[in-house]
């Protein structure tokens, strides 16, 4: 049985190797030398691969060095599949998938124009609710047969899901 070759990285990679490593900030180059001690201390100061002793991370092939500093620039880069979901406003009101009213479930109720905490003490059969609301600055007041507002805006006199944040 032979031995494989050893492997030799093409010229193109080594030099944008030893660019980015010239280009890269004292911090970032700081975090990949962290990662790389962590990674050291995960598998006993041993390759995970080979079981070869890990050497200083000074003394690394100049790969290895940019290997774990793109790493540490990749840790604070967005996941593509979050970055593409659309950004929505803060608090935006939304329906929870399969949520019901329930007593003791927290909501909001819009009373003139101040939306007030509320919770739910009662679910009555023609789904309103009845609520203990709690507005601000003011003494908490019961609301019978309470009916959800047809959309999740606001509306005074109704009951509304909180925004999740």
């Amino acid at each position: 049985m032979s031995t494989p070759a050893p492997y030799t990285p093409p010229a193109e990679l080594i030099t944008a190797a030893e660019q980015a490593l010239a280009q890269a900030s004292p911090g970032k180059l700081a975090t990949a030398l962290t990662l790389y001690h962590r990674y050291g201390s995960v598998t006993g100061g041993r390759s995970a691969v080979t079981g070869v002793e890990l050497p200083s991370f000074e003394k690394c092939s100049v790969l290895v060095r940019a290997g774990w500093l793109a790493v540490a620039e990749a840790i604070n880069t967005p996941v593509a599949s979050v970055a593409a979901v659309p950004p929505g406003p803060v608090g935006a009101p939304m329906v929870p998938p399969g949520q019901k009213p329930s007593i003791g479930r927290a909501v909001h109720y819009q009373r003139d124009e101040v939306v007030c905490a509320a919770d739910i003490t009662a679910v009555n059969d023609d789904g309103t609710v009845d609520l203990l609301v709690k507005p601000p600055r003011f003494l908490p007041f019961t609301a019978a047969n309470v009916s959800q507002a047809p959309t999740e805006a606001p509306e005074p006199g109704k009951w509304n899901w909180m925004p999740r944040v």
